[in-house]
């Protein structure tokens, strides 16, 4: 009997894919009830790992839908078939798919594929940076049976992992502020969609949370080998992928952990003495290691990352773009004029496109998250009062490099992203950061600066 097969843009998908992809949400939910049902019962924050799993396979579900049908193609389609090449030439010669995964992108290693296989696109076979995402694919396409839907419900799985973890890790030090931190880290759109799918930034956004976790894990003194295998293993998969996040990472991780210790130091004089020590070996021992790794970085490498901020703003300017791009205004390539774009680069990182600078259905969403995003800002920096941000920072380093992260990061991309589409794609790590260390000050200043105010009011009027 013949099974009709249905096609979404240039994807066939036959009834067993349905069936399958049923089945992998089934599995999953019942893997994660049963991993949590206990869990549940000690930390209320383990009430959120289902729904957050839910919310991220149908952000997966959603975006191979919409570059399916709607987008009819893109980046998403040419990771998978450059990796049912990898897949096809495992099944057809063993030691040459080996060679493949092994080596590098030499017209030797492409002439390994034949007509049987199909060959990796040469523009992505040779960017390395790309070619390393597609082999990260082909374990996907190999147990999803080649398929495309169900390979991005599987990357939305074990991408998962690392935005629980970060929550995690923020419920560890507020746990009373689960229900706020849950919509910060896990339910916002654009990083359950942008994050679910089978992109560089589902997986670098996994690498950055995990990078982040393991780095908490040795500052606050936990066992030292795992969080060091994962830091390790992140930030290889970072430096692999989009080298240019630890730009932000590295330096910021330097001073979260330094900071710490400056905290333990009891005599103030000594302090004060040794302070300024320690953030000027931060600043040359982060530009110096990062300019050690100037090859993997290309054009954010610390002297070039200029030149490359000019180059991109004034490509920005041209017609070719449509009315897709943003203008943060001339820049040259030098620090004075970089530096003086910082409020128009901030503000373009954390908050654009603006709900009117929308021109399709996936801009309209993220400009209704960037306008959430800019009345949550809002609301904290005129309903709070400063003494109470500064000693929620001072008390909490990790809400300082959240914050510290997501400043320089907006700032990265806003000087070096020519238009909306891409910025809105970038920007995902940082949301999560962000909006985690928002949700901590909104939920403290409900709890101990609102809540205060609402019960003498009551008072007074029981009283009256």
């Amino acid at each position: 009997m013949h099974i009709p097969t249905l096609t979404f843009g240039k994807i066939p998908v036959e009834l067993w894919e349905y069936l399958t992809m049923a089945l992998v949400v089934i599995v999953m939910s019942l893997i994660g009830q049963k991993y949590t049902r206990f869990r549940k019962t000690t930390d209320p924050s383990w009430k959120y790992f289902l729904p957050g799993l839910w919310v991220k396979l149908t952000g997966g579900i959603a975006f191979a839908l919409i570059y399916t049908l709607y987008y009819k193609g893109g980046d998403t389609i040419g990771y998978y078939e450059c990796a049912m090449a990898y897949t096809n030439l495992l099944f057809d010669n063993p030691p040459d798919f080996i060679s493949a995964m092994l080596g590098g992108g030499t017209p030797e290693i492409k002439s390994l594929f034949n007509s049987r296989t199909g060959s990796p696109m040469s523009y992505m076979f040779y960017d390395e940076k790309t070619r390393t995402v597609i082999k990260f694919c082909v374990p996907f396409v190999l147990f999803s049976g080649k398929s495309f839907f169900i390979s991005t419900l599987l990357v939305s799985v074990a991408t998962y992992g690392g935005l629980w973890k970060l929550f995690r890790m923020f419920s560890s030090y507020f746990p009373k502020y689960t229900n706020n931190l849950a919509i910060a880290v896990l339910f916002m759109p654009s990083v359950v969609f942008w994050g679910s799918g089978i992109l560089k930034d589902s997986f670098t956004l996994a690498a950055t949370c995990y990078f982040i976790v393991a780095t908490n894990d040795l500052i606050n003194g936990k066992r030292r080998f795992w969080p060091l295998v994962s830091l390790a293993i992140s930030g290889f998969a970072i430096l692999a992928i989009k080298p240019y996040i630890l730009l932000i990472l590295f330096p910021g991780t330097l001073v979260w952990y330094f900071y710490k210790r400056i905290q333990r130091i009891k005599n103030a004089y000594f302090r004060y003495i040794i302070v300024p020590g320690i953030y000027a070996f931060i600043v040359f021992g982060s530009y110096f290691a990062l300019t050690a790794f100037g090859d993997r970085l290309g054009r954010f490498s610390p002297d070039r990352a200029l030149q490359t901020a000019a180059v991109i703003q004034y490509d920005l300017k041209q017609d070719y773009y449509e009315g897709s791009s943003f203008d943060i205004g001339h820049i040259d390539p030098t620090f004075a004029s970089v530096a003086g774009k910082l409020p128009a680069a901030v503000t373009a990182g954390l908050f654009r496109p603006f709900i009117w600078e929308s021109r399709n259905i996936v801009m309209v969403f993220a400009g209704l998250e960037n306008l959430f995003i800019l009345l949550s800002t809002l609301y904290v920096v005129v309903a709070v009062r400063p003494s109470v941000t500064f000693g929620l920072l001072k008390r909490t380093p990790l809400l300082l490099y959240c914050f510290v992260f997501a400043v320089l990061f907006a700032f990265m991309i806003g000087v070096t992203t020519s238009n909306f589409g891409a910025l809105a794609r970038f920007k995902i790590p940082l949301i999560p950061l962000y909006m985690g260390a928002l949700a901590v000050v909104f939920s403290y200043v409900r709890e101990h600066v609102a809540l205060p105010h609402r019960l003498r009011k009551r008072n007074r009027i029981l009283e009256s």
